[in-house]
């Protein structure tokens, strides 16, 4: 077996928080989007990493969403985090030195998406 991990997709149950995510994906990390949200299905460029965002899924019942938590090396997370804050973003932990090397902070996404943006300093 030779599976690849090349895509993480996220489940909406409506459109409108479908855009919402796809929103804060462009407008406060500045990520470049394709598609369209609002009709069902984008899919957000991260590095070598697709993020598709989708409004449903080919079952009925996909469940509740949870949250998510999607990490995003950076050369320099407080400067990254300074550029989010000026794009209105909600920074829900501000820059930390972690005990197992990294920097790290946390910015607050819609529908229970949650972003880390790190880098390891040891």
């Amino acid at each position: 077996m030779n599976l690849r991990f090349d895509h993480l997709g996220l489940l909406s149950d409506t459109a409108a928080k479908n855009q919402e995510i796809a929103e804060f994906f462009a407008g406060v990390l500045g990520l470049e989007i394709s598609g369209n949200a609002a009709e069902g299905y984008a899919e957000v460029k991260a590095g070598a990493m697709t993020i598709a965002l989708h409004t449903g899924a080919m079952v009925d019942d996909f469940g509740s969403h949870g949250g998510t938590l999607l990490q995003f090396s950076s050369d320099d997370v407080r400067a990254d985090i300074e550029e989010i804050r000026r794009r209105g973003g909600n920074i829900v932990l501000e820059p930390v030195e972690t005990d197992w090397g990294t920097t790290s902070a946390y910015v607050a996404g819609p529908h229970g998406v949650l972003v880390e943006l790190y880098k390891f300093t040891a």
